[in-house]
């Protein structure tokens, strides 16, 4: 299967980047300069980056494993194997230090605010569809979209690469309805963002020959134009970057960020567990800038280790067995 170097790098990209809005611009005890706090809070869009990646790699993948409509739970399957392990993982974790922050910290959430209800509905990403509950971690949201995603992609796909122009179009048309029509006032769910996928579908069409150049900027542009009006600046201009970083550096590799791309999803996942609880910890005792920088500086180190440590153990064998499962 031919691999995109770039995305790895994205992946890295867009997990740093949310990393350190949280780290600067959520985590208490620390105030950071206006400009520097300005900056980060950029970072909270890399989940726009993350769905732009999901929508061009995920139908790029079915398109290289030729996917038919009887592969949907073959389909499903692969993407529960890949994902659920480091997610179960990182709710084990954030139990624990929710454990230990009710024996030892004044304020923190008591036992029956972490009920078997609310821990129950994370099985399944269905959190959002209960306003009463919250999720656990506060990245877990995307994870919801994404799952949305994969259940409407598994059922489209084919739409989007057929060969007549009129059938593409009720794939795209269909994008645009659900996320005109389908009431989601917080954006809490899949419809909301499809414009935002499309932009990574649009690639992955043009780039393996589906479309032509007419076609593609067409789609380019309505995106761009939707996200601007009903999701706001951030998703059409981050949207559209992402997607052009995709198509024309697909063959760069960034060492570095490729590294730290491939154990993105741990990072992502752990980040607000365990690297702002570091944060918070050490904040009390920082009050110069020097100080203050270096407890970011080891909220990102102690993330990064505990990171690759989670990569090593669970998301890299999650990654190994999905591979075996053939659609």
């Amino acid at each position: 299967m031919k691999q995109v170097n770039i995305i790895d790098s994205l992946r890295s990209f867009a997990a740093i980047s949310v990393c350190l809005f949280h780290f600067i611009c959520t985590t208490i005890g620390l105030e950071y300069p206006s400009i520097m706090t300005s900056v980060a809070n950029y970072g909270q869009h890399g989940v726009l980056v993350f769905f732009v990646i999901s929508g061009f790699i995920i139908p790029w993948s079915m398109y290289q494993k030729k996917y038919k409509l009887t592969s949907l739970f073959r389909f499903m399957a692969k993407r529960l194997i890949r994902l659920e392990p480091p997610y179960l993982a990182s709710i084990v974790l954030v139990l624990l230090i929710a454990l230990i922050k009710t024996k030892f910290l004044i304020g923190a959430e008591s036992p029956e605010e972490i009920s078997a209800a609310r821990v129950g509905l994370h099985f399944g990403y269905l959190i959002n569809f209960f306003p009463q509950y919250k999720w656990l971690n506060n990245v877990y949201w995307t994870l919801a979209i994404e799952f949305q995603y994969y259940l409407i992609m598994s059922l489209l796909f084919l739409l989007f690469i057929h060969k007549q122009l009129a059938i593409r179009l009720l794939a795209y048309g269909l994008c645009f309805a659900m996320a005109y029509l389908v009431p989601d006032a917080s954006h809490s769910h899949f419809p909301s963002y499809a414009p935002l996928f499309l932009f990574g579908i649009g690639v992955f069409q043009y780039q393996n020959n589906r479309v032509g150049m007419l076609e593609f900027a067409g789609v380019m542009v309505a995106c761009f134009i939707y996200n601007y009006l009903f999701m706001g600046i951030p998703a059409a201009g981050f949207g559209l970057a992402t997607a052009m970083v995709i198509l024309f550096f697909s063959d760069t590799r960034i060492p570095v960020l490729d590294w730290l791309g491939k154990m993105s999803y741990s990072i992502y996942l752990i980040h607000p567990v365990i690297g702002a609880a570091v944060i918070n910890i050490l904040s009390r005792y920082a009050h110069g800038a020097a100080q203050k920088l270096g407890v970011l500086v080891a909220g990102l180190i102690v993330t990064f280790i505990s990171s690759y440590l989670m990569y090593l153990l669970i998301e890299k064998p999650s990654k190994k067995l999905s591979s075996k499962l053939k659609l």
